[in-house]
């Protein structure tokens, strides 16, 4: 993953956090539900992954107060089986109901080794690996995964139909924070495009597509993104983007991806459901703690070992945020100017305290 540059403020994670819950408090929604979303942006954006972080939270206010999400949902669980579970969200946050899908897959895996939880009545729930993350710190292996509205093409489209459906695998790993991939089935996020319209840079070639289905890098006249592989070889993201729609629509009771309606639009007072599933594996139902600890430590080790081309360094899924995040908790986590004025302009209206500005130099990380 590439980590974007970014010319803007600089904020600790901490002050980060009761920012964002703060303001989502004063528009309405539950002190649960704030918690929730602050505590999955702040986990993106502190690690890098500034798309699905903090810069997401003016649109999630936008939709607060429009009505499309529910302030206060009565958030339920439903044991379907002895490893199979259900959450209904309730049309709110989509972070809330993911951390308890969490929650309620590692207390069945911790007796069946393995449980499946879907999600239905959701809306958008950040960067799906945050979920993945933190059942992997609490000592268990876990994919998550959503679906969304349509910004994909297929393979040799024109029109979008797929949504970005991510796919995040996360396993503990010894001595260090777990190894997590977390990638979109798209070529980059959808939300990329935003964020570079904000920090004006252009979209790499072959990633993107205008409404009349001609290739762009320009992130104003992109209204698409391409599958994994791009124009020669995206039938791979593609068919990866369709076991995602499956698994988070047809498993959850939610329409696919092609169905719903787009979660960006002018209307924000309406409820749009999606769905999202998650795997939740317990290692020592496999394998002896110290044995499983062991091979994922020497895969880990041998994989970083490798010899790389000249220049580069040959790293594990997840090695770049690591990095990421190790320099971001000294220095601060950049927020992009767009969005910094966005959530003062927030605060403003709801009465909250700013932090202290600090200035970045325009890198990703930067001191400030």
């Amino acid at each position: 993953m590439a980590i974007e540059p970014i010319d803007g403020f600089l904020c600790s994670a901490a002050d980060l956090a009761a920012y964002v819950s703060g303001l989502l408090e004063a528009g309405g929604a539950s002190q649960e539900s704030a918690e929730a979303v602050a505590r999955a942006v702040v986990d993106a954006s502190s690690r890098g992954v500034d798309t699905h972080g903090v810069r997401l939270v003016p649109w999630y206010i936008q939709m607060l107060e429009g009505g499309r999400i529910n302030k206060n949902p009565n958030v339920t669980f439903a044991k379907k089986a002895s490893a199979v579970g259900y959450v209904d969200a309730d049309n709110g946050f989509g972070h809330l109901a993911s951390f308890r899908a969490i929650e309620e897959g590692i207390t069945l895996a911790k007796e069946s080794g393995v449980a499946a939880v879907t999600v239905g009545h959701s809306t958008h729930h950040g960067a799906s690996g945050v979920y993945a993350l933190a059942a992997a710190r609490a000592g268990f292996a876990a994919i998550s995964m959503t679906h969304a509205d349509p910004a994909v093409v297929p393979f040799g489209g024109t029109k979008p139909f797929y949504g970005t459906n991510p796919i995040s695998f996360a396993v503990p790993a010894p001595g260090e924070e777990p190894m997590l991939l977390d990638m979109a089935t798209s070529s980059i996020p959808y939300n990329r495009i935003f964020l570079r319209r904000a920090t004006g840079k252009p979209l790499p070639p072959e990633v993107a597509m205008t409404a009349e289905g001609v290739m762009t890098t320009d992130p104003f006249q992109a209204t698409a993104v391409l599958p994994v592989g791009g124009a020669g070889f995206g039938y791979k993201g593609a068919g990866l983007a369709a076991v995602v729609d499956i698994l988070c629509s047809a498993f959850s009771g939610m329409g696919h991806g092609f169905t719903i309606p787009a979660l960006a639009g002018s209307d924000y007072s309406k409820p749009i459901p999606i769905g999202h599933f998650f795997l939740i594996l317990n290692p020592v139902i496999f394998q002896a703690l110290a044995a499983f600890d062991e091979r994922v430590g020497a895969f880990l080790h041998d994989l970083r070992a490798q010899p790389s081309q000249p220049g580069q360094k040959v790293m594990a899924p997840g090695d770049v945020e690591k990095a990421e995040a190790e320099r971001r908790a000294k220095n601060g986590i950049p927020i992009d100017r767009t969005t910094w004025a966005a959530l003062k302009e927030a605060a403003q209206r709801y009465g909250q305290v700013v932090p202290e500005e600090r200035k970045t130099s325009g890198s990703a990380g930067a001191k400030a």
